[in-house]
Formats: structure tokens, C-alpha cells, sequence
């Protein structure tokens, strides 16, 4: 989706703003209560600003003469959703779900949203499998592990695309809309959304398994590192 762009900086700048209140706080002695405050603006700034987008985008979308299919939720809630859900923080400020969307055009409307569900599933494979490599490669660099084993670690991470693809069971349909071309082609265009704990969790263990054949000592190496 065209949101991808504006979600990622706007969420950076909350992040960062965020950042610098914690440190005023830590400097100047404000109550806690202040901070959280503080929070609830920030939270509430950037759901106003996903609405507004959302609505943009729906907008768009009706114009290309998108339709939502029978049995889900008006295009518009839809797109809204997908918004929050982009944009929705955990405790600690970071973002809260995976999200990936895919336009796919095909000869009719079930075989497009099943080819555009599947594309979407392997780009939130793709940020799973970038996000859990990130993770373990800065837990292998503070662990004493050999240097041999920490190669063969995130070699097994390097190339777990596939095996990550195949533990996507929780994701949540967050949109599908379609609409009919000139040449009775039909283009779905669908948005799932992925819990980022889960996920990880579940990629872990994924690839745990994977180790697990090749090596137990190396999956013992990644229980080590806390997952």
C-alpha cells in the first residue's frame, strides 16, 4: 500500500520524540504520571494522523472502483484497520504487528485473493525472518559461542525464509478488496496483519527445529540465547 513510506517515518518521529521525553524526565525529576501523559498524546496524535491517511486511501481506492466482497467489513473500516494496526505501539514503543499487503491481478476473483494472501505471506516471512536474524546476530555477539557455531547460526537464519513462510498460522486478514478490469481480469488487493511476539516466537522455534537436524549442540547454542 502507499502507506508504507509515511507509516514508517511518522512512526520513527513519534518514536524519537518519545525517546527525547524519556530522557527530559530522567533530567529533570518529572513525575511518572507526566510521562504517561505524555504517552497518551503521542498514541492518540498518531492514531488521529492513521485515520486521516486511511481515509485518503479509501477513498483512492473507490475511486479505482475497488468493492469490498460479500461478508466483510465496508472498504473504508477496512483500510482504517490496516492503519491502526501499522501504526499500534507495545509497551516499550516499538511496533506491535508485521503488516504486508499485494496487489495481484487473476481470471477471477478467488484465485487472485488466494495468489494475493500467499504474496503477502512471503513478505511477512521476509520481515520476520529480517527481524528474528537482527535479533539473534546481536545475542551472538554479546554470547561466548565459537565463532564456528555463531557461522553456522546465522547461516541456518540467512536462509529460513521458507521454513519461517510455513509457521504463519495466526495471521489476521486485515483487508481485501477487488475490482473488476476492462478485460473481466479481476486485481484483489489484501493486507494481513501478524502479532510481532508471536511471530518471532514462532520463527524461533522454527528455526530451532531446522538446527535441531542439522545439529543438537547448535540448537542448544540458540536456547541459550534466551528465545
Amino acid at each position: 500500500m502507499k502507506k508504507n513510506l509515511f507509516i514508517g517515518a511518522f512512526v520513527a518521529f513519534i518514536m524519537m520524540f518519545a525517546v527525547n521525553v524519556i530522557a527530559q524526565e530522567k533530567a529533570t525529576g518529572k513525575d511518572y504520571k507526566n510521562l504517561k501523559k505524555q504517552e497518551k498524546v503521542m498514541d492518540k496524535e498518531l492514531h488521529r494522523k492513521a485515520i486521516k491517511e486511511a481515509r485518503k486511501e479509501a477513498k483512492a481506492l473507490e475511486k479505482e472502483g475497488f468493492k469490498t466482497p460479500a461478508g466483510k467489513l465496508p472498504l473504508a473500516k477496512q483500510i482504517e484497520t490496516a492503519w491502526e494496526k501499522q501504526v499500534e505501539l507495545d509497551t516499550d514503543g516499538n511496533p506491535y504487528w508485521y503488516v504486508a499487503s499485494a496487489r495481484i491481478i487473476g481470471g477471477n476473483q478467488s484465485a487472485a485473493a488466494l495468489q494475493a494472501t500467499n504474496t503477502a505471506k512471503i513478505d511477512l516471512a521476509g520481515q520476520i525472518q529480517t527481524k528474528v536474524s537482527q535479533l539473534i546476530e546481536a545475542k551472538v555477539a554479546n554470547d561466548d559461542m565459537g565463532q564456528e557455531n555463531a557461522a553456522s547460526l546465522s547461516s541456518v537464519v540467512a536462509a529460513s525464509k521458507s521454513v519461517i513462510s510455513a509457521t504463519l498460522g495466526r495471521v489476521l486478514p486485515l483487508v481485501e478488496v477487488y475490482r473488476t478490469l476492462s478485460n473481466q481480469n479481476v486485481e484483489v488487493m489484501v493486507t494481513l496483519g501478524y502479532s510481532i511476539q508471536d511471530a518471532n516466537k514462532a520463527a524461533v522455534q522454527a528455526i530451532r527445529k531446522e538446527l535441531a537436524a542439522k545439529s543438537e549442540e547448535l540448537a542448544k547454542e540458540l536456547d541459550k540465547l534466551g528465545y
